[in-house]
């Protein structure tokens, strides 16, 4: 191979490089993103379930938007790993290229994995269980005065 081939070779992977990092960063903004609106809008939304709980003509209601709630959240959280599993792709390529290259952005990097992602679960559950509390109330007898 010529040395016009092996510089050639390095401009695309440098190219292709670039592009899965701004890849991979755009798959992280686009979770966090998501993930901040519809965090946001659940909040709003059982704020106002909760206000409503006491009138009892809007019960089916609030059971109806708790599901909305959940299954809003359902669909993030399937989301969430869908994008993570591109991101986590798209930097594994980055790897990849580093060690052709000679790099070491991302190949020397130390992180222990699975903590964001266990903490992010657990708020997933601690938001579907609050919108569960929420039609139960709203269902409960024991609720009505």
């Amino acid at each position: 191979m010529s040395t016009n081939d092996d510089q050639l070779k390095q401009e695309r992977l440098l190219v292709e490089y670039q592009a899965a990092q701004s890849s991979a960063e755009h798959h992280d903004t686009l979770i966090w993103s998501i993930t901040g609106v519809v965090w946001a809008a659940s909040l709003i939304l059982l704020g106002f379930m909760l206000d409503a709980l006491a009138k009892d003509e809007l019960k089916y209601v609030i059971v109806l938007m708790s599901v909305l709630g959940i299954l809003m959240l359902i669909k993030v959280w399937v989301y969430t790993y869908q994008l993570a599993a591109l991101k986590i792709h798209k930097y594994d390529r980055c790897k990849e290229i580093e060690a052709v290259l000679g790099l070491k952005q991302h190949s020397t990097l130390k992180y222990p994995g699975g903590r964001q992602k266990n903490f992010y679960s657990a708020v997933m559950v601690v938001f579907i269980v609050v919108w569960l509390m929420v039609a139960f109330l709203a269902l409960c007898p024991a609720n009505k005065s």
